[in-house]
């Protein structure tokens, strides 16, 4: 009796053994690494009626680009402006720990997001930045990166969206096969702030796989300099004024 006891413990040991290498494991991570280049066609509109607060709305009302837009000085886009853009090529490096984004807009230097991978918490009051404090962690094979802490100087869009320090960006990045564009990138983006937007601002964009794009070298500060010695020197060669009372 024993036995038979001992075998049937070894045979249903064996068998439990092979039906648990036979289950599938849960995908646990996706390799983003590679370069993408954004979708503008798919790339979804805000609504037609954005739900901002009164703050925010004379905030936008009242919008001028050429004072109050810092990429007309070539600086950053900043996050989440950097991932809502639908022209430059978004560059992804990936290790188990750390996830880096690379995007290279034509303004005064590429624009970096590091995004830590290994469970650390965001810290309560992160320093203000262009490109804020991420962390992120997989759900499945998508990955969840929660960022804060983002200059409340630095627009969500180009006509004016503002924010303020109390912005929370979360983005959801997973990959799927399209039959018709092949690998694609998705980034759901969900913009919390209560003293901005009355409900959270929620939109899509879409990255192909571009593994051959490079990025071209910015021209932003070039053209500044050339505008600056062009205004000098037509500065220098303007005819002199006649002092006044001169005949």
């Amino acid at each position: 009796m024993k036995a038979f006891t001992a075998t049937a413990a070894l045979l249903l040991a064996g068998c439990l053994s092979i039906t648990q290498a036979a289950t599938p494991r849960a995908v646990t991570s996706v390799d983003l690494s590679g370069t993408w280049l954004p979708d503008a066609r798919r790339a979804e509109a805000w609504p037609a009626t954005l739900p901002l607060t009164p703050q925010a709305r004379s905030f936008m009302e009242e919008f001028d680009a050429s004072a109050s837009d810092s990429t007309t000085l070539c600086m950053p886009f900043g996050t989440p402006r950097n991932m809502l853009q639908t022209e430059y090529p978004l560059e992804i490096v990936q290790t188990p720990q750390r996830l880096v984004m690379v995007i290279q807009p034509n303004l005064a230097n590429a624009e970096v997001r590091r995004i830590p991978l290994d469970g650390r918490e965001l810290p309560a009051s992160p320093e203000p930045s262009w490109f804020g404090t991420s962390r992120g962690h997989w759900e499945g094979s998508t990955l969840i990166v929660e960022t804060t802490g983002m200059r409340d100087d630095a627009i969500v869009s180009g006509n004016g969206i503002p924010h303020s320090s109390q912005l929370r960006v979360i983005e959801r990045l997973r990959v799927v096969n399209d039959p018709q564009r092949g690998k694609v990138l998705i980034d759901d983006i969900e913009l919390h702030d209560a003293q901005a937007y009355r409900e959270p601002l929620k939109t899509r964009r879409y990255y192909s796989w571009a593994p051959d794009a490079r990025p071209r070298d910015p021209t932003c500060v070039d053209a500044l300099w050339i505008d600056k010695l062009w205004r000098e020197r037509l500065q220098e060669h303007r005819p002199a004024q006649p002092a006044e009372g001169a005949k």
